[in-house]
Parts: structure tokens; C-alpha cells; sequence
């Protein structure tokens, strides 16, 4: 068979593509798959296409049954391609899942063309032959329109909408490929003799070959192993997939020190003698080197007493890599059965990362199982509900009446916090402050809901109405920020509030633990009027030399210490000492968590001079506390 002008050059465009293919070693990619898939059937285009000039080059003596045949087959494969080309696109741009209306479009096709192509050598569907010469029929052209159209526009859209998840040149590869494959339909159809068809398809793929990324992203340097990019490619398509039993993390103790003081070209000999020890214990497709002397392998087999022998294994091999300093690791074991989702192979990576084996309750072994990572993922979630949140205003307040005993009366109340989040609900203080101190977060949510009550001390005279005086927890973060003073301060002026009614709550842990700043704040904080409280006393060491020092006025008592005081008199003998302490050093003792008449009565017999709890009020919206205060102001 003597190739046309065309083919020949189509040909040969091919097999440049497929040795380059082959040279990258893009084979382990999606995306590489579905380019040699397109790289194989165009071929079959070209081949074919020759069959069909080769038959059709003596119009006296055409076989009409294999030009059928032949045609039928070039139009399969030549769909085939497009099919390969929008896979390809979709894999390029990281679309990890269809539409089901996409789905169905391309079902649609799929099968329309298979059935169409099935049933033309017998009725002419898509095309026909007279006198040797084959044509296209209407349903053909307009079929073979509508899909190219679809295709492109899809492959179009998807690049406008995922263009941000690959390079700029790899967009502007892609796009150049659209255009081509929209000159490849319009050639094959202008001068169907000569099938440029194929030969611009070709230079498609040779623009779709520059949006494929370098196969060296993938490797360790000197390929010595795999990165942590293809760690992640691999675990986003989930391991089970792999056959695995599990992962094994290898870190080593103090290796970032070790970065610090060694010169770097030491580091990297460790690095190389590590990942060579590594890669000859477990295989090289197994390992995979992630960063700061952190390693991933995949694992086969992991019997349930091989964790140990893992890490037995690591040891030797970090006492033959020879450095002029210890190498000791630390190990950690993924099982199959604890991988919910691809996803948390990388969480697993991240937790082991934040695992800090040098410390007293650091361990050199253990294991991460999923409710480390459905812990790890409601973190996340809560984090995004805070972003969201100072974004969007979704922070509210709510006030809990205090009840003042001497004076028969609601004199003052808490503002507790809440975050309404469109998919997690309302969020309380006990879940999204710990997050919010993690991140560095607290101070400028504290600034939000300290705004929040000044709005609303604006809008209502809350004096008049019995409440005189506020209570606002401040979280631990809060407390050693060096611009708590300066911010409460400028909100207070900005809406004409008198810092005086304000008691803000600090923490007896707090208190504890960095008292000498935070005793710098509170102390610039009452030169501008504002009063202070403890909170949660009780539930740590309740020692007043820790308080001491501190400018407090009231001293606010743990919901379980107060609870577990109706439990039993050795519990209610230790409160009531506690109270009559707290008292004689001239502070006033406020109860929490008061949810019953009975426990209420007890604690008033103690001497209790505050109330606080469910007994007396929930906590209530801005609205329904100006009515509750309405309800119960002495007229």
C-alpha cells in the first residue's frame, strides 16, 4: 500500500508523537492513557482511509461491500477519536466528576453512533454508494454536525471553567487544539478526497501533547522515586483501586534541625541514601518522597503484627544510610479499612506531618484511624464556616439573663456567641473558638461580635430597661493579642458606647498560664472603664494566689463544679468553702449552669450573689431579650 502525500505526513507526525509519548513516560497519568488511546485511533483513520482510496482507485471495478465496510469502520474510529479528546480534556483539567447531563449526552452518542453504523451497510442510514462513488446521507451530516459542535462547545466550557486548575500555556495548548479539531471536520468535509482530515487531527494532538505535564513533576530528583505530586495524583484516585493493604508514613526525628545545621548538599545525600534504602526495601513504584524527609509507601500486605517489622525495617535502613548524626524515625500505619475516601491519604500525610515525635507524649509508632479524619475534615469544615462567616456577617449574639439575688432582678446578662453556617447549622463557641485560636482567627471574630453588641446597645436602651451592665467572653488568644486594649477601645468610640458596662470574661486557665501579659491587657482595659470577670473557676486548679493580681469583680463558677455540688456533700462542703473564700477577698460569686429549682435554693444557701442558667433563661436572640426584659422590668 503506497501512502498518499497526507497520510505520509500524518503518519509520520504520529509515531513523532507516540516515541515522545513513550520518552515522557506519561503512561501513569489518565490523561496519558486517553492520549495514546486518540494517538491509536487516528491511526486507524489513516489506515483505513487508504483502504477506501485504494478501493475506490479503479471506479470501473469497486467492491461495494468493503468500501461500506471500510467507510463504516473510518467513521467509528474517527468518532472514537473525538470521544478520546473530550475524555482527554476532562482529565487535563482535573474534572473529577460529570454532570449526569453530560453523561447522558455522551451515552446518547455512543450509542447512537453504534447503532447507526450498524444498521448502514444494510439500509444506507449514514451512507451509500452509487456507481462506486460513496455519499453522505442527511441524517449523517446532520448527526456528524451536531456531535462536533457539542463536543467542541463542551471541551470549551470546561476549559473556561476549569482553565484555573492547569498552566496558562497548557490553556492556551487547549485552546489552539479546539480550533484545530473544528479545521480537521471542515477540511474532512471540503476535500474529502485527500482526507486532510486526518492530518490536522494529527496537529490537534500535537497541541494536546504540550498541554500534558512533564513526567518529571511526578519523580523524585534522578527519578529515584516518586513525588509527592503523584502521590496525590494516586490518592485522589483512591488506593484501593491499587490492591493496597495500606500506607505506611516514615518521617524522621528532628529533621528539620538537622536542615538548619547541616550544609545542603549533606541533606540531599541523606535524602538520596534514605529514598535508595527505601526504594530497595519496599520497590520503587511503592515509595514515595513527599517533603522535609517525609516518606509515603504503599503497601501490599500488612499483617497485623507487620507494623512493628515495618518499623524495624526503617530503622535498619536509616542506620545504614551513614550520617555524621543519628537518624532515628518515626512510623506511622494507614490500613485499607480506615480510608473512607482517596482523600484521606493526603489528610493522613498532613496529620502525620503535625505529629511531633520529640515531644513527652510523642510516639515513634502508631496508627491514624478514620475518626482522625472525620475530625480532621469537621476542622476544616468548621474553618470554612468561620471564613465564610467574617465574610458574610453570619456571626450572631445571644444574652442569657443574669439574675441579681440582692436585688431581685436581671441587672446584667452574658452575650454568648453563634455562627450560622448554610450547610453545618448553627455553630456554638465550644467548636469553632478552639479552630478560630488554632488559625489565628479569635481576635478578628472578637472584634465582630464586640461591634455586634455595640450595635445593639445603640439601637435599644438597655439601661432603662434593667440591664446595666454586660458580660463577653474573650478566648485565650484574645487575651494575649497585643491590640485588644486599642480595638475594643476604637468600637466603643466609633458608637458612643460607655466601656463601663462592659465585664469582660477571661478564663482561669488563662489567667494560669500567661498571666503576666494578659494582666498587661486587663489593665489597659480598666484604665478605659471596663470591669472583669473569671470564668470557668473551678474546673482547673480554683486557687485564688492564681487569680491574685488580677482587678476582677466577679468570680464565675464552672457549670460542673455547681452540678456535681448537688451530688454529694463532700462536693457541696468544698463549694461552699470555695464561695466563702471568694467572698471574704471582696468578689462576687456568680452560679452557671442553675437548671433546676432545687439546685437554685442550694446554691442561695451558699451565698451565691448571681444566678445563671436554663432555670432562669435560655439564652435569647436581641429580639426576644428586649421582650424578656420588658416582661420582668420592676415598674
Amino acid at each position: 500500500m503506497v501512502l498518499g502525500d497526507f497520510s505520509f505526513a500524518t503518519a509520520g507526525l504520529l509515531t513523532v508523537l507516540l516515541i515522545a509519548f513513550f520518552t515522557r513516560r506519561n503512561t501513569h497519568q489518565k490523561s496519558g492513557f486517553y492520549f495514546l488511546f486518540c494517538i491509536i485511533v487516528l491511526s486507524m483513520v489513516n489506515v483505513i482511509n487508504e483502504v477506501i482510496v485504494r478501493i475506490t482507485a479503479d471506479p470501473e471495478n469497486v467492491n461495494e461491500g468493503a468500501l461500506m465496510t471500510s467507510v463504516c469502520l473510518s467513521m467509528f474510529f474517527f468518532c472514537s477519536f473525538y470521544f478520546g479528546i473530550v475524555f482527554y480534556f476532562f482529565a487535563i483539567l482535573g474534572v473529577k466528576k460529570l454532570p449526569v447531563y453530560v453523561k447522558a449526552i455522551l451515552l446518547t452518542f455512543a450509542i447512537s453512533e453504534i447503532v447507526g453504523i450498524a444498521i448502514t451497510p444494510m439500509t444506507g442510514f449514514f451512507f451509500g454508494i452509487e456507481k462506486g462513488i460513496v455519499y453522505t446521507s442527511t441524517i449523517y451530516n446532520v448527526f456528524f454536525t451536531v456531535v462536533i459542535i457539542t463536543f467542541n462547545v463542551a471541551v470549551a466550557v470546561y476549559i473556561i471553567k476549569y482553565g484555573q486548575n492547569i498552566r496558562k500555556y497548557q490553556r492556551y495548548s487547549l485552546v489552539a487544539a479546539t480550533v484545530a479539531l473544528v479545521l480537521a471536520f471542515a477540511s474532512q468535509s471540503i476535500v474529502p478526497r485527500y482526507q486532510p482530515g486526518s492530518m490536522v487531527s494529527a496537529l490537534a494532538l500535537l497541541f494536546l501533547f504540550t498541554s500534558i505535564e512533564d513526567a518529571s513533576e511526578y519523580y523524585y530528583q534522578y527519578n529515584m522515586c516518586f513525588n509527592e505530586h503523584a502521590f496525590k495524583q494516586i490518592a485522589e484516585g483512591n488506593f484501593r483501586r491499587y490492591n493496597l493493604e495500606g500506607i505506611v508514613y516514615v518521617g524522621i526525628v528532628g529533621f528539620t534541625m538537622m536542615s538548619l545545621y547541616l550544609q545542603r548538599d549533606m541533606i540531599e545525600r541523606i535524602e538520596n541514601r534514605l529514598v535508595s534504602g527505601l526504594v530497595k526495601g519496599f520497590g520503587k513504584k511503592n515509595v514515595f518522597y513527599l517533603d522535609n524527609g517525609i516518606f509515603a509507601i504503599a503497601i501490599s500486605k500488612i499483617r497485623d503484627d507487620s507494623a512493628e517489622n515495618i518499623y524495624k525495617k526503617v530503622c535498619d535502613i536509616c542506620l545504614g544510610v551513614g550520617s555524621i548524626l543519628p537518624i532515628e524515625p518515626y512510623v506511622s500505619v494507614l490500613r485499607k479499612e480506615d480510608i473512607e475516601i482517596g482523600e484521606d491519604c493526603l489528610t493522613a500525610a498532613d496529620l502525620f506531618r503535625a505529629h511531633n515525635p520529640g515531644s513527652d507524649s510523642g510516639k515513634r509508632l502508631f496508627e491514624l484511624k478514620k475518626e482522625d479524619f472525620r475530625l480532621h475534615r469537621r476542622e476544616r469544615a468548621v474553618l470554612s464556616a468561620i471564613t465564610d462567616g467574617l465574610a458574610n456577617n453570619n456571626f450572631e449574639c445571644c444574652y442569657q439573663p443574669i439574675y441579681d439575688v440582692s436585688i431581685d432582678t436581671y441587672s446584667s446578662c452574658e452575650v454568648l456567641m453563634r455562627l450560622r453556617d448554610p450547610e453545618l447549622g448553627i455553630l456554638f463557641p465550644d467548636e469553632f473558638i478552639p479552630v478560630s485560636d488554632k488559625y489565628g482567627l479569635s481576635g478578628q471574630i472578637g472584634d465582630r461580635i464586640f461591634e455586634l453588641v455595640c450595635k445593639a446597645l445603640k439601637r435599644n436602651n438597655l439601661k432603662d430597661l434593667g440591664t446595666i451592665f454586660m458580660h463577653i467572653n474573650i478566648s485565650q488568644s484574645q487575651c494575649i493579642g497585643n491590640r485588644l486594649s486599642d480595638s475594643m477601645g476604637a468600637i466603643c468610640r466609633k458608637y458612643e458606647i460607655d466601656p463601663r458596662i462592659f465585664g469582660i470574661e477571661i478564663s482561669e486557665s488563662s489567667c494560669i498560664k500567661d498571666k503576666g501579659i494578659i494582666l498587661e491587657n486587663v489593665l489597659s482595659l480598666k484604665r478605659k472603664g471596663m470591669s472583669f470577670a473569671i470564668d470557668n473557676f473551678g474546673c482547673v486548679f480554683s486557687s485564688a494566689d492564681k487569680i491574685t493580681g488580677f482587678p476582677v469583680k466577679y468570680i464565675k463558677f464552672d457549670r460542673h463544679t455547681i452540678v456535681s455540688s448537688a451530688l454529694g456533700s463532700e462536693n457541696k462542703a468544698i463549694l461552699m468553702h470555695l464561695v466563702k473564700m471568694i467572698k471574704e477577698l471582696g468578689y462576687k460569686a456568680v452560679a452557671c449552669g442553675v437548671e433546676s429549682e432545687e439546685l437554685y435554693r442550694s446554691l442561695y444557701s451558699m451565698g451565691f450573689d448571681l444566678f445563671q442558667g436554663y432555670y432562669f433563661s435560655k439564652p435569647l436572640y436581641e429580639d426576644d431579650y428586649i421582650e424578656f426584659l420588658n416582661a420582668h422590668t420592676k415598674r
